[in-house]
């Protein structure tokens, strides 16, 4: 099964330029030209003139670039178009040269096939990283991340639950450092030569240390994280920016909430998550292990 659609023009133009500004790119009408997935009032079409009133149909071609994996995969929505779903720590987001046939695209995958979807080919619209868990938007197909990518990024707000060791100097604030990759190639640091990064907190509980609401105003890697280490308040259980603790094993940094408007409806959609018990167990201090005599 593929995935089909249908347009009525409603002014003189051609395919390509009506198809374009319904959000299909021009690399996917490309594809839907060579693989002859494109009909204008039920006849066979190319890049050809439409007049208002026309319908034109159109598939989404097959590729079989991604490998499937069957594995767990929690959805917490899902409509004809979107996949909201949580991922777990120690899974990628997209697949890798360690892990090309491993990630939660290729578990979306999977989930598509097992649909019935032929050769299906999602997009991840918003990324995690590997050790962060929470929600992550993904597109079924590549006319939703056209249409995504078009108009209605800009609708999206994420939010993010964290556990910062310490206690904050105020109940909220925005944090504006500029970001780059450090010399090791691994870490990133705040830098006056740095890419534009901004981060508003709101405290919402804290005893030895503190949860926040996190919410990203841009989305750099590792801004959070950085962020927060650049405050001396990194958070609790990450081992790349200062703050390891032997209750958890990645960062306690979760995806908790995403709203963004449907292009297709034109509806608001939202998921959220719960604060995870773990969470508020490492608002306090770690318990002290006695030596062994």
């Amino acid at each position: 099964m593929r995935y089909s659609f249908t347009t009525k023009v409603t002014r003189s133009t051609t395919v390509k330029r009506w198809l374009a500004e319904q959000g299909v790119s021009h690399r996917l009408f490309k594809k839907m030209l060579v693989d002859h997935l494109i009909w204008v009032d039920g006849q066979a079409s190319d890049n050809g003139p439409v007049e208002a009133g026309q319908i034109i149909r159109f598939e989404i071609p097959t590729s079989k670039t991604l490998t499937p994996e069957f594995a767990p995969l929690e959805v917490i929505y899902e409509d004809a178009n979107w996949l909201i779903v949580s991922k777990p720590a120690g899974l990628t987001s997209v697949p890798g040269p360690h892990t090309p046939n491993s990630s939660l695209l290729n578990r979306i995958a999977g989930y598509l096939v097992e649909q019935k979807i032929d050769a299906p080919q999602p997009a991840i619209m918003t990324r995690l990283d590997r050790d962060t868990v929470g929600l992550v938007l993904a597109a079924k197909h590549p006319y939703a991340q056209g249409r995504f990518d078009q108009a209605h990024q800009r609708t999206l707000t994420k939010h993010y639950l964290a556990v910062v060791s310490g206690k904050l100097p105020s109940p909220k604030g925005e944090i504006d450092a500029p970001l780059k990759l450090a010399a090791d190639g691994i870490h990133r640091i705040v830098a006056a030569d740095g890419h534009t990064a901004l981060t508003k907190y709101r405290v919402l509980k804290e005893k030895t240390n503190t949860l926040v609401d996190v919410q990203l105003l841009t989305g750099r890697t590792h801004q959070i994280r950085v962020h927060f280490a650049s405050l001396g308040h990194p958070l609790i259980g990450d081992h790349l920016y200062g703050q390891p603790d032997a209750r958890i094993p990645y960062q306690a940094l979760q995806a908790t909430r995403l709203n963004f408007t449907d292009p297709f409806s034109e509806k608001q959609i939202t998921a959220e998550l719960a604060v995870p018990a773990l969470f508020n167990q490492l608002l306090t201090e770690a318990p002290q292990i006695e030596p062994t005599i």
